[in-house]
């Protein structure tokens, strides 16, 4: 979740159910509330509800659309295609999963052929050790807020550490007790380099503390 730049004027807007479709702009302007409060669950890699998520999409720049990378956002949700979508469908992704779902061309009723996916998370380990661990500010503390909670800067490898407990369960994950950073086994990470994927991902390695 490093890149911001993932979903920056990406030609497409989203229809969210019992509501209208968005209308054609680039500034996403504010959700309604309960879009909101999934989208703050979703960055937390807590599994959501089909419903959650936006019904679908559809195209209003072509050329916008075409530079898109395998790794793009449905509104404010993560979403997949292409190389990426392929490699994901053969590793755990925890309780989530992939859920395809249609984008339209600009008349909202042609449907592209796709296949797109939404990344529905629902992976969520507590093996990060902070203790351990480089650049690194607090959000929560346990003696303020009951619970410790993390954040960091751009990482580089050995900058985040975690016990031998994170190579078991999911290839792909959230920590408990780290803001906004999505884990991956490294045979996940070699799978995703050896199919040269349209995303420009900022992987860094993380150290393995027994």
């Amino acid at each position: 979740m490093s890149d911001s730049s993932i979903g920056d004027r990406q030609g497409i807007r989203e229809k969210h159910f019992g509501l209208d479709w968005a209308p054609p702009t680039f500034n996403l302007g504010l959700s309604p509330k309960r879009i909101f409060e999934a989208h703050l669950r979703h960055r937390k890699g807590e599994k959501l509800e089909r419903t959650d998520f936006p019904e679908a999409m559809y195209i209003f720049a072509e050329g916008n659309w075409k530079r898109c990378g395998d790794l793009f956002t449905a509104g404010t949700f993560y979403a997949i295609k292409g190389k990426l979508a392929e490699v994901l469908k053969n590793f755990d992704l925890g309780e989530g999963g992939l859920i395809e779902f249609p984008i339209y061309a600009a008349d909202k009723t042609t449907q592209l052929p796709g296949p797109f996916y939404l990344l529905n998370f629902g992976a969520i380990k507590d093996s990060f050790v902070p203790s351990k661990s480089k650049k690194l500010y607090s959000r929560r503390t346990v003696e303020n807020d009951g619970y410790e909670r993390w954040a960091t800067y751009r990482l580089e490898d050995g900058d985040i550490a975690v016990t031998a407990a994170a190579l078991g369960g999911a290839d792909l994950w959230f920590e408990r007790k780290l803001e906004f950073k999505i884990f991956m086994s490294g045979r996940l990470h070699d799978a995703i380099l050896a199919a040269k994927v349209k995303t420009k991902f900022q992987f860094a390695k993380a150290q393995i503390i027994d």
